[in-house]
C-alpha cells in the first residue's frame, strides 16, 4: 500500500514537466488587442497563490506563484470581460534558461506603488512644466528617482552620459511633467511609459529624504482552499501526511495480524 501510494504521487511531478513543454501562441494570434502595460506586480491570490495559465481563460497550467512574489506584466488582454496579464516564466529544470509567456488573471496581482502609482494620487498637483532644462545638462551627475520622495534611485548618469548626444532628451520632447514638493524642491518627469523623475532643485542630490515611501502592500489571507494546489491536485505536503499515515495503519495492522496469528499458534500447539 505504502508503493502503491508513492508511485501515485510521482505522475504529478511528470504531469507538471510536460505543461512547460508547449510554446505559447496565444500572443502572437491576439497581438493586435494586446495593450502594452510594463508593470511591476505583486502576487496576490485569493488562496495564497496564483495559477499561471497557457494562455487567458485556459486551465492549462504552467507555473503557480506564491503571494508576495513581485512579476513584471508586460501585457494585458481583456478576455471576455476580465484583464489577463502576460509575462515570461522560466522553465524549470530545463537547458539554457528557457522561456516561455504565461497569462494570469489581473483580479490576482497587486501593483507594486511606482510612477504611475504617484501620477495618480498626486494628479491634482501635477502639471505640464515646458520650461527650460538645460541646467540639467551642466551638471556632473543626474540622478533619477522612481518618483517624488519616494527615496529609490532608479539610476545615475555621469558626465560621459550627460554629454552622450543620444541621451540628450531635449531633442525627443517639449514638455515634461512637472511636481513641487512641500519643501519647495521643484521635479520634473519625462513622459514615457516607464516615468523617472529628477529633481530640478537640486538634480546632483543622492541624498534628497524620502518624504513619500511606498504604502506597504496589504496581501490576500489565505483561506482553507490553500490547502489544495491549482487543478485539483493535493500539494506535497499533502501527500507526505497521506503516505504517513498508510504508514502507520500499516503496521498497526501487521501488529494486529502478527499478534493474532502467534495466538491461534499457540491455542493449536495446546490443544494438540
Amino acid at each position: 500500500m505504502l508503493f502503491a501510494i508513492i508511485s501515485l504521487a510521482l505522475p504529478l511531478t511528470a504531469g507538471a514537466d510536460v505543461l512547460i513543454e508547449p510554446r505559447n501562441d496565444f500572443f502572437d494570434q491576439h497581438i493586435n488587442d494586446i495593450v502594452y502595460l510594463r508593470r511591476d506586480f505583486y502576487v496576490n491570490g485569493r488562496n495564497g497563490f496564483v495559477s499561471v495559465k497557457t494562455e487567458p481563460g485556459s486551465t492549462s497550467e504552467i507555473a503557480v506563484l506564491t503571494n508576495g512574489e513581485i512579476h513584471q506584466i508586460q501585457y494585458t488582454y481583456d478576455h471576455n470581460g476580465s484583464i489577463w496579464g502576460v509575462f515570461d516564466v522560466e522553465a524549470p529544470n530545463k537547458p539554457f534558461q528557457e522561456w516561455q509567456r504565461g497569462w494570469v488573471l489581473m483580479d490576482d496581482l497587486l501593483v507594486v506603488y511606482d510612477a504611475i502609482s504617484f501620477e495618480e494620487d498626486f494628479a491634482n498637483e501635477i502639471s505640464d512644466y515646458s520650461g527650460s532644462i538645460d541646467t540639467l545638462f551642466e551638471q556632473n551627475e543626474l540622478v533619477f528617482w522612481k518618483y517624488p520622495g519616494s527615496g529609490v534611485i532608479t539610476q545615475v548618469w555621469d558626465e560621459s552620459a550627460i554629454t552622450d548626444p543620444n541621451r540628450d532628451f531635449r531633442e525627443w520632447w517639449t514638455s515634461y511633467l512637472f511636481y513641487t514638493d512641500s519643501d519647495g524642491r521643484e521635479w520634473i518627469a519625462f513622459p514615457s511609459m516607464v516615468k523617472q523623475w529628477i529633481c530640478l532643485s537640486d538634480p546632483s542630490n543622492h541624498n534628497i529624504p524620502a518624504f513619500n515611501p511606498a504604502p506597504e502592500p496589504e496581501f490576500r489571507q489565505p483561506g482553507d482552499e490553500h490547502l489544495r494546489s491549482p487543478g485539483g491536485l493535493p500539494p506535497p505536503v499533502l501527500i507526505i501526511i497521506l503516505v504517513a499515515a498508510v504508514a502507520v495503519v500499516t503496521a498497526v495492522l501487521i501488529r494486529v495480524f502478527w499478534k493474532k496469528s502467534n495466538t491461534e499458534k499457540a491455542e493449536t500447539r495446546s490443544e494438540k
